[in-house]
């Protein structure tokens, strides 16, 4: 299901006057490892196809070009403060993806892929909206023996706006995250594996990194947005019950790092180091289903400049995380399709952490060779600590995508957005949202 103007792929121009103290304080204290990633994502790609590099086997490119109607943009129609955005707009897109994929003599020894992807983003009467969005990407994998290695990664460069949106009580943390990945920024995604089998168990070994670095102002009276990243390595080793059923049991340990925002009263983060203990399963229930669990005990310690006054008893806390996938096929028309996670996570705004929870699923059906319908559904919780906020959003989509040629796809997309909070007596973070969306991609 197209996620529309939540994808992170939105660009006003950059005001290019000189930077405040406050700001060049801001601009002072990034997560470090962000800025400096792109060159050692190319280096990681070229390292997984050391050696003799054959010709591109395969390369691939295509024209994206989108518009549609979005009924609040900024997700801030019920806010006291009237704000750009909050009513409808039309929409427009147009985007370009390349990619090239190399492999070995034998597939399931050696491959790389490369893949660049480029948008942009126009809404009408509505410019502190608009962006453009690059991202370069990378997969690939080596085989050697009974091990095999396996890397992923990218690099998203979004040409947004350095301005925020006001700050009122009033605001979902779902409708920031709306417009925040408009906003000028540095995301860098990064995940390596290394995994044995033999008969009987297997042994994985994964590390990841998830940092974002942004290039927004930091002014009084409007959000803030906060750099941060989670670094994290695990070990696991699994008992294979069968070849359809996997066991799995291991630990993950962790680095949350949240970066200061530089205004009055926000003088704290909540960076942690964490240890996560996984007991998981994996397999194939039936044929033509396979699925995935893992679970455990979440113990975070807290190593930021945390408020005391109300992040009381110490700086140790522990909860549940968990995550799931599956993916079925009754039959040869039917897809499904599902996901849920739940973490703890660092806050985009600051001096803040809370617990992500999220669950959602999506069927396709293909009703004729050309013609494929499309359902999905999703919910999403942010519980906040030491800040008291609990908002929710849900959203339900359905769409329809038309093979007009062999070279040329059509979709059409409807979602219906809408949040709200759950403390029962604090008012206000409602906001409901229609978006309709018509597109075309042209395989060149």
């Amino acid at each position: 299901m197209t996620s529309f103007s939540q994808s992170p792929l939105r660009s006003r121009c950059a005001n290019t006057g000189q930077l405040s103290v406050a700001e060049k304080s801001w601009r002072a204290t990034p997560c470090r490892p962000t800025r400096r990633l792109l060159p050692f994502l190319l280096l990681a790609a070229a390292s997984l196809s050391a050696g003799e590099l054959p010709p591109a086997r395969l390369v691939e490119s295509s024209l994206l070009i989108r518009t549609g109607f979005d009924s609040d943009p900024t997700a801030m129609n019920s806010t006291t403060a009237p704000t750009p955005g909050s009513e409808d707009v039309i929409y427009y897109a147009a985007g370009l993806s390349a990619s090239v994929t190399f492999s070995g003599a034998v597939p399931a020894k050696r491959s790389l892929m490369l893949g660049y992807t480029g948008e942009i983003d126009r809404f009408d009467n509505c410019p502190s909206e608009d962006f453009a969005a690059h991202r370069l990407a990378w997969n690939g994998q080596i085989s050697e023996g009974t091990w095999k290695f396996s890397g992923e990664g990218s690099t998203l460069f979004v040409a947004g706006s350095r301005d925020t949106l006001p700050s009122v009580s009033s605001v979902n943390a779902n409708a920031i995250t709306l417009w925040r990945e408009r906003r000028r920024q540095w995301q860098n995604r990064l995940k390596f594996q290394a995994q044995t089998n033999r008969d009987k168990y297997l042994v994985r070994a994964t590390g990841t990194l998830l940092a974002y670095d942004y290039q927004t102002r930091a002014v009084s009276g409007n959000v803030p947005f906060a750099d941060r990243y989670d670094a994290q390595a695990a070990v696991e080793v699994g008992w294979r019950q069968s070849a359809n059923s996997t066991w799995l049991t291991g630990v993950r340990a962790g680095h949350q790092d949240q970066a200061i925002v530089p205004l009055p009263n926000c003088e704290f983060d909540y960076s942690n180091d964490y240890q996560r203990l996984v007991v998981g399963w994996e397999g194939k229930p039936s044929s033509n289903t396979t699925a995935a669990f893992a679970a455990g005990p979440d113990f975070h310690h807290y190593t930021g400049a945390i408020d005391s006054r109300v992040f009381t008893g110490g700086r140790d806390r522990t909860s549940l995380w968990f995550e799931g996938s599956f993916s079925a096929k009754p039959c040869s028309t039917l897809t499904l399709t599902g996901k849920t996670a739940r973490w703890v996570w660092l806050s985009s705004t600051g001096k803040s952490a809370y617990v992500d929870t999220n669950a959602e699923a999506a069927a396709a059906w293909t009703v004729t060779p050309t013609l494929t319908v499309r359902f999905s559904a999703k919910i999403h919780r942010c519980d906040y600590f030491p800040a008291v906020r609990d908002d929710w959003e849900s959203l339900l989509g359905t769409g329809a995508t038309l093979k007009f040629s062999s070279r040329t796809v059509l979709t059409l997309d409807y979602l219906h957005h809408v949040g709200w909070n759950g403390i029962g007596n604090v008012a206000g973070r409602e906001f409901q949202r229609n978006v309709v969306n018509l597109g075309a991609t042209i395989t060149l």
